[in-house]
C-alpha cells in the first residue's frame, strides 16, 4: 500500500525521481492535450471566436428545461446530449479576459453534472426550507402540478449549489451566525466583506509580485529562492480563499437586497482555519462545499453500482479518489481553454487524495499504537494538534506549487481586474528595486 500511494504520487507530481525519458510519459493530462492539438479538434488560442452572448443563458435554459420536464429515458439522453456538445464548444471560444475564460468554462460541465444528479432521478429534490423553521410539508417534483410551479421549483434548485434549504444540504457547512440579521444589515456586512476580501487578494497577488521577481533572480541563494517559492504558494491560497469568499460576498449581498434570497439562505462560505487540522479537514470542513455534491455524487453512485457496502473502505476510497479525479477533470478543462496544455490541475488535484490516504494511514497507526486513555491527555492532544497543522501546511506548501506556477503563468493569478494588476505590477517593481539595491 505505502508503494502505491508512493508512486501515484510521483505521477500526480510530476517529481523527477524518474528518469526523463518516462518522466513525460506519465503525464495523461499533457498527452491529451497534445492529441487534441494534433489533431486541430480546437483552434489555436489566437483563433478563437468570441464567445457568444447567449452561450451561458442557453446552457442555464437547457439546465432548467430538464428539470422542468423530469426524469425520463428519451429526455435524460436529450438533456444530457445538449449540454455534453454545448460544454464541448466552450475551447472555440474566449470572453476576452483568461479570468473569465478559465472560471467560466467550467459552468457548463457543472450543469451537466447536476442535470444527472438531479434531472435523471425519480422524485427529485425536495425544498425544506429553514431548517428551523421547515415547511409543514416538503416541496418535490411531483408536487408542481403547473408550468408555473415546475418553473419556480426548478429555478430555486438552480439557485443554490450547496443545497441550502433542501434536502441533500450537503456536509461541512459552517454555523450561520447571520441568519436572523435584517436585509439591510446582512447587505451591509456582505459590502464591507466584499472590500476586506479585495483587498486582501490584492496584498496576496503584491507579496506574489515581490517574490517572484527576487527569486527570479540569478544572485538568490537555493535556500532563499525555496523559502521565497513558498511564499507565493501561499499567497496564491489566499488570493484563491478571498476571489471565491469575495464573489460569494457580492453574490449574497445582490440576491438579498433584491428580494431573491432571504440571509439565512447565505450561510459563510468557508468554514474556521483552526478546523483545517489535516488535509481531508481542510477539504471537507475548512474550505468552501460549492461543488462537493457535483463532485461527489458519481463516485457516490459508482460505489453503489459496484456493491460495495456504504462506510466501507472501498466506498469511502472510491468516493475519494473519483471527487478529486471529477474535480482534476473540471479544472484541467479550464486550463486547456485558456492554454491548451495542463497548468498543474493533474499534478495539484490528483495528489490530495494520496495525501489524505497517507494522513489516514498514519492516524490509524497512531491509534493503534496510543491508548485511548493516554491519548485523552491535554499534552497529547495538543501534540496530535500542532502536528496535523504543520503536516497540512507542509502538504499544501508541496502541492500547490505546480497549480501555482501554471496559474501566474498564465495570468490566472493578477489579472482578475485593474486592482490585482496594479498590485501585481507594484510587487514585481519592488522586487526588482529591493533586489537591485
Amino acid at each position: 500500500m505505502p508503494l502505491f500511494f508512493f508512486f501515484f504520487f510521483c505521477l500526480a507530481t510530476g517529481q523527477t525521481w524518474f528518469p526523463a525519458s518516462h518522466h513525460t510519459a506519465l503525464r495523461p493530462p499533457k498527452m491529451l492535450a497534445e492529441l487534441l492539438n494534433s489533431y486541430n479538434i480546437y483552434p489555436p488560442l489566437s483563433a478563437r471566436s468570441p464567445l457568444p452572448a447567449l452561450y451561458l443563458p442557453l446552457g442555464y435554459s437547457v439546465l432548467i428545461l430538464g428539470y422542468v420536464l423530469g426524469p425520463g429515458s428519451i429526455r435524460g439522453f436529450a438533456i444530457s446530449s445538449a449540454l455534453l456538445l454545448l460544454a464541448l464548444q466552450r475551447p472555440r471560444f474566449t470572453a476576452g479576459d483568461v479570468v473569465q475564460d478559465y472560471c467560466l468554462s467550467g459552468v457548463s460541465i457543472v450543469f451537466l453534472l447536476n442535470y444527472l444528479d438531479h434531472g435523471t432521478a425519480g422524485g427529485g429534490p425536495r425544498y425544506f426550507g429553514r431548517a428551523d423553521h421547515p415547511l409543514p410539508r416538503p416541496v418535490g417534483r411531483e408536487d408542481n402540478r403547473t408550468w408555473a410551479q415546475k418553473l419556480k421549483w426548478s429555478l430555486s434548485l438552480t439557485a443554490t449549489v450547496r443545497g441550502i434549504g433542501w434536502g441533500w444540504q450537503v456536509k461541512g457547512v459552517p454555523a450561520h451566525p447571520n441568519a436572523e440579521q435584517s436585509r439591510f444589515r446582512f447587505v451591509v456586512g456582505k459590502a464591507v466583506e466584499v472590500v476586506w476580501r479585495t483587498a486582501l487578494k490584492g496584498a496576496a497577488v503584491y507579496v506574489l509580485g515581490f517574490c517572484r521577481v527576487v527569486a527570479q533572480a540569478s544572485g538568490t541563494a537555493p535556500l532563499t529562492g525555496w523559502l521565497l517559492d513558498s511564499v507565493a504558494c501561499w499567497c496564491v491560497v489566499v488570493w484563491s480563499f478571498n476571489t471565491i469568499g469575495a464573489a460569494n460576498a457580492a453574490g449574497a449581498a445582490v440576491t438579498v437586497l433584491l428580494g431573491v434570497c432571504e440571509p439565512w439562505a447565505w450561510p459563510p462560505v468557508f468554514g474556521d482555519l483552526g478546523t483545517a487540522w489535516s488535509v481531508r479537514q481542510a477539504w471537507g470542513t475548512t474550505y468552501h462545499q460549492q461543488m462537493r455534491r457535483t463532485f461527489q455524487q458519481p463516485g457516490i453512485r459508482l460505489a453503489r453500482l459496484l456493491g460495495f457496502k456504504k462506510g466501507s473502505f472501498s466506498s469511502r476510497y472510491l468516493q475519494l479518489y473519483s471527487a478529486f479525479f471529477i474535480s482534476f477533470a473540471t479544472h484541467w478543462f479550464q486550463s486547456y481553454t485558456v492554454s491548451r496544455s495542463d497548468q498543474g490541475e493533474f499534478a495539484f488535484f490528483m495528489a490530495q487524495p494520496v495525501v489524505i490516504s497517507i494522513e489516514d494511514f498514519v492516524a490509524w497507526v497512531w491509534k493503534r499504537s496510543v491508548a485511548p486513555k493516554q491519548r485523552r491527555r491535554r499534552s497529547l492532544a495538543w501534540l496530535e494538534l500542532y502536528a496535523g497543522y504543520v503536516w497540512t501546511i507542509a502538504a499544501f506548501t508541496i502541492t500547490v506549487r505546480p497549480i501555482m506556477r501554471g496559474w501566474t503563468d498564465t495570468g490566472m493569478v493578477g489579472s482578475g481586474g485593474p486592482d490585482e494588476v496594479v498590485a501585481l505590477r507594484l510587487g514585481s517593481k519592488h522586487g526588482a528595486t529591493y533586489f537591485g539595491g
